[in-house]
């Protein structure tokens, strides 16, 4: 496991790490008995031996990163989840966290300026058909994703969304992404009660995109492009 050098735009207080997959492992023991009995008993749903291999190797991953910070071992820490699933530490509410795997890679965020989201994908993926269910209103009309840098925008998106804490399927749209020209992101959302949210461009191995968010206080990021939210009416 090796951290990420990350864009000097990003805060400090933020960490990410690149988890490379061992699918032949024997050391595999050493993380399953770190495992709670709930974590177990997920990864053990996985009929796929690489899949089991990610979910039990990220989480141990996590859990050594984490009781590093909070000075615990790392079979001790307690975890609760939101209404969508993402996890927080319990008792620890000054850190955050956030895992993405794909393919042979995993990368674990760590924040302590807010929550954060992190997404990896395989570029190689088939994203026929996913732009009508992805791209908001004003993605379509501006033209600046298309299927050659979709995959760029998806692993945006889903960042920004974990960080915001809500299902990812149900938002996509809700979300305008604007490259700006260091590396980061301009979201725009139209949802009142969501937090404002900045995304970056994370450096990963080739044939992969990555990309971290995290939110802010204070009012959402709704511009003045906000009114042309209403392109598809």
């Amino acid at each position: 496991m090796k951290r990420v050098p990350l864009p000097e735009t990003i805060p400090a207080g933020i960490e990410v790490w690149l988890l490379e997959f061992d699918f032949d492992s024997i050391r595999l023991a050493d993380d399953w008995a770190m495992l709670s009995a709930d974590e177990q008993v997920r990864a053990q749903r996985f009929h796929r031996q690489q899949d089991r291999v990610r979910a039990i190797a990220t989480r141990a991953a996590l859990r050594r990163l984490l009781a590093e910070r909070v000075m615990l071992p790392p079979n001790e820490l307690h975890f609760v989840t939101g209404a969508f699933g993402k996890p927080h530490l319990q008792a620890h509410a000054g850190i955050e966290f956030n895992v993405s795997h794909a393919g042979s890679f995993a990368l674990i965020a760590l924040s302590t300026q807010g929550e954060i989201g992190i997404d990896i994908e395989q570029r190689q993926r088939d994203v026929t058909h996913l732009d009508a269910h992805v791209l908001s209103s004003v993605e379509h009309a501006e033209g600046i994703w298309s299927s050659q840098n979709f995959i760029e925008l998806w692993v945006v998106k889903e960042s920004v969304l974990k960080a915001l804490g809500w299902g990812i399927a149900e938002y996509l749209q809700a979300i305008t992404v604007r490259p700006n020209h260091d590396g980061g992101y301009c979201i725009i959302h139209d949802q009142g009660e969501w937090a404002g949210v900045d995304a970056w461009s994370i450096g990963v191995p080739l044939y992969y995109a990555a990309a971290l968010a995290l939110t802010h206080q204070g009012k959402s990021r709704v511009h003045e492009y906000s009114a042309s939210l209403s392109y598809a009416d």
